[in-house]
């Protein structure tokens, strides 16, 4: 008595390979993530000197618009310290292993 084979089920059949996963771009590093971030923060600290300008100079800027932007280049800023320091933590971390 011969059996039939089994039909092919899900992703299998729909020409993905056999791990499941499809064909995809890599995945950014923690060195462009560190750029981006790097990047973003100072973005943040150009408008929050844009906005201190505006309001030195007499421009439509107000206080309270120059204490946003202060305020989210300073929030980036401590982020960004925090990111650094659990970075170098980890280094350490890794140059205490035994090997």
């Amino acid at each position: 008595m011969a059996l039939a084979p089994l039909p092919p089920i899900g992703a299998a059949s729909a020409g993905l390979p056999a791990t499941g996963v499809a064909d995809r771009a890599p995945a950014a590093g923690f060195g462009e993530a560190l750029q981006r971030g790097l990047g973003s923060v100072s973005a943040m600290e150009h408008a929050a000197d844009g906005v201190a300008q505006s309001l030195a100079t007499g421009g439509p800027a107000q206080v309270h618009d120059l204490m946003v932007a202060a305020t989210k280049s300073q929030v980036g800023v401590d982020a960004l310290v925090a990111v650094r320091n659990r970075a170098i933590e980890a280094y350490q971390d890794v140059m205490r292993l035994q090997v």
